[in-house]
Parts: structure tokens; sequence; C-alpha cells
């Protein structure tokens, strides 16, 4: 063989090895990307939620732990009924770590409460998918545990009862719908001595990410049917890429 046909030779062979190579590293790539999504699909979140109501004020932390050594913390300002004005006061954190104090008026509060209720009457064609990914969910605790107290004793008695009954009726529902892994633990107590208002909830739930990546789909896919008419925001945001699309 020439000199010229050993070069042609050679060089063919250092080209076809190159995109063999080429070739390897895509696939090996490829199938990391895969089986890292396989992982993150059947990767299952737990969501603990805290919960408590002292007369006047309230206090919610939402923590999210994935693979035991994720977690997030949320926590939600301390929130005031201001007894003058029929206002509501919180306290919210800002980005440069100072504290800013924001009021809520009784229309916007109006408003809120019909664009809530419009939110729930659109979603109610999604009964079907949130019940099956309901049924997936699992709950590892719930506790829920009240103290109820008024100046009137029999008042107070009869309040707690029908605090313990609608406990259960709710109780039961999640039981109904969800998957409850442990008997839940819960109780109204009433206090004939002093008026009190006191509840604490905590509840551990578990949720397989692929669940709700699937449930989130269908739910994106059933909404673009048609979108309500908000005036609050955020949700006043989803009127206008409605009235934007239709244009």
């Amino acid at each position: 063989m020439s000199n010229a046909g050993l070069f042609f030779f050679y060089f063919g062979e250092n080209v076809r090895l190159k995109g063999c190579g080429e070739m390897i590293v895509a696939t090996v790539i490829i199938g990391i990307f895969l089986l890292f999504l396989l992982v993150i699909w059947f990767t299952t979140i737990t969501i603990f939620i805290d919960y408590s109501h002292r007369i006047d004020d309230d206090h919610l932390r939402v923590q999210f732990i994935m693979w035991k050594f994720i977690r997030y913390k949320l926590k939600i300002p301390t929130i005031k009924v201001e007894k003058d004005e029929p206002t509501i006061t919180y306290e919210k954190k800002t980005n440069t770590g100072t504290h800013e104090h924001a009021e809520i008026t009784t229309k916007e509060i109006t408003e809120r409460i019909s664009d809530f209720k419009e939110l729930l009457e659109h979603i109610f064609g999604l009964k079907i998918i949130i019940l099956k990914f309901l049924k997936k969910v699992r709950i590892t605790q719930l506790e829920w545990h009240s103290t109820i107290g008024l100046k009137d004793a029999a008042l107070t008695g009869k309040l707690s009862g029908a605090a313990m009954a609608l406990k259960s009726i709710i109780i039961a529902f999640i039981s109904n719908k969800m998957k409850l892994m442990k008997f839940p633990s819960y109780s109204v107590t009433p206090s004939f001595q002093i008026p009190i208002s006191e509840t604490s909830l905590k509840c551990m739930i578990k949720i397989r990410i692929g669940n709700a990546i699937l449930a989130g789909l269908k739910i994106v896919k059933f909404w673009r049917g048609g979108k309500g008419s908000f005036k609050t925001k955020p949700l006043t945001m989803i009127s206008k890429e409605d009235s934007n699309e239709s244009l």
C-alpha cells in the first residue's frame, strides 16, 4: 500500500474512532439524564406543616424534605387582627432585611373571598383529577388539638362539642380521600375558667414527585379550557393572560 493510501486509511480510522467515542459519550450523558429523571420521578417529598393559633395570633411553618438531607423551610409571618379598625396588619420581611407593615382593607378581603369562590367554582371540574391524586398522598402524622373557652360555661360546652364533631368530619374525609398511615390524634378541650382560643396542628404529608407532576400536567391541560375573571393579585394575572389569548 502506498504512503497516500496508508494516510487515508489511518485518517479514516481516526475519524471513525472519534465518531464512535463521541457517540458513546452522548449515549452516556443521555443515559445519566434519563436515570436522573427516573430517580426524581419516584422520589418522595415530605411536607411538614406546623400551625399554631392563640387568641388573635397565628404562626405557620412549612418544611419540605427530600432525600432526608435537602430541606427547605417556609415561615409565614405573624398575623394580628386589629380590634379598633376593620383591617389586618401583617409583618413581612424584605430582601434588605428590614420589616415592613402592610394593611388589608375590608374591600380587599371581600374581593379575595369573591375570587376564592370563583376559583372554587372553576376548579370544581378538576374533582376527578384531584381525587385521584389525593388517593396517592400519604399522611404519616396528624395531630390537631384545640382549647376553647367562653364566659358562658354552657355555651363553652356546646361549642366544644360542635368543634369536636367538625374535627371528626374533617378527619373522616381525609381518611377516606387520602392514605392515613397512622391513627390521628385530635381533641377539643373546653376551658370553663377563662375565655381562650388555642389551636395546634401538626401534619406530615408524603407525596411522590412523579404523581404530583402528572397531576399538574392534567390540571394545566384542563385549565386551558377556560379561566375566571379575578379582581385581586395574583389571580388577576390569570384573567389578563386569558384576555391576551382571546385577542
